[in-house]
């Protein structure tokens, strides 16, 4: 599944208890979106998103469980912060890992064999959390995959800077024309409490059994999509993406620690995803695979 939808397709097509999907219109693969009907208005917040339409449906049950949401979103900073020396300062590279850590919570929570109690739908206060922080993934990888300086160099970036950019580059706006439901307000506020934090966090052991374990899957997994997004980017003539790549997962190997030790070099990208896919399995208390099947190869390079 990793390597096959990453951490995010796959996933958002996950209905919560409320009866939604969690990439409600962009909730992929397109095969399993359900158009769950929404209410929607016109957006009236300035910038990109004025007068497009957005999902009123999704937003009220996010703002209900924004506190929670947050509180899950501590939790996940100081189970990453745990892997940094102290005093350091969290760079781009710093909140994609914890964004795309977040994200995998849902899948760690569904494909994890010792998972206790196996969920049957997402809950809404994680299916919100969920959504916030899949803004700063949408972010981070777009700017990933255009090269962009700051995350070169993993500087930290202020919420002003982070809304900006997203503003400027269509980020808001999804796949079919609609916009981000958020207030302006709400998202600075998100996005400056991903770099700063505050409050209680909520116990990770009531989301997902073992977290550290989960961590561990989370780490593997954002270090098997470097991989595959380096040979993407290669295969496109993208050859400073690609070098992006590379090196953002070599950041994340060094926080891999010992789970890094089985990583072997220069491998072809067949191998190389399936030595790390199988890693993966292994975190998860599943079965290695074979192979991986070419025609999944081939999507994940289209």
């Amino acid at each position: 599944m990793e390597f096959h939808f990453g951490l995010w397709n796959g996933v958002s097509a996950l209905f919560t208890e409320g009866g939604r999907q969690l990439g409600e219109e962009n909730a992929r693969p397109l095969t399993l979106n359900h158009h769950v009907p929404a209410e929607t208005h016109a957006c009236k917040y300035p910038g990109s998103r004025d007068g497009r339409l957005i999902n009123m449906s999704a937003l009220r049950t996010a703002m209900q469980n924004f506190d929670a949401a947050l509180a899950i979103t501590e939790a996940v900073r100081r189970a990453y912060l745990g892997l940094l020396p102290t005093g350091h300062q969290l760079g781009i590279w710093d909140l994609n890992i914890i964004a795309r850590a977040s994200i995998a919570l849902v899948a760690y929570q569904q494909r994890f064999a010792r998972q206790n109690p196996a969920p049957k739908a997402v809950s809404d206060a994680l299916a919100s959390q969920y959504q916030f922080i899949s803004g700063v993934f949408m972010i981070c990888r777009h700017m990933m995959e255009n090269a962009d300086p700051t995350i070169a160099a993993n500087r930290p970036m202020s919420a002003e800077a982070l809304y900006a950019y997203a503003d400027d580059h269509g980020i808001f706006i999804s796949f079919n024309g609609m916009a981000c439901a958020g207030s302006t307000k709400k998202i600075h506020d998100f996005l400056a409490f991903c770099n700063q934090g505050s409050g209680d966090p909520v116990n990770l052991a009531e989301i997902v059994s073992e977290p550290d374990n989960w961590l561990r899957y989370a780490l593997a997994a954002i270090e098997l999509d470097c991989v595959v997004e380096a040979e993407r980017a290669s295969l496109a003539g993208q050859s400073a993406s690609a070098d992006q790549f590379r090196s953002f997962g070599s950041y994340v190997r060094e926080l891999m620690g010992e789970d890094a030790a089985s990583i072997s070099p220069n491998l072809a990208l067949e191998d190389a995803a399936l030595q790390r896919q199988n890693r993966i399995c292994e975190v998860l208390g599943r079965p290695p695979l074979d192979a991986l099947p070419s025609k999944h190869i081939a999507a994940r390079l289209a």
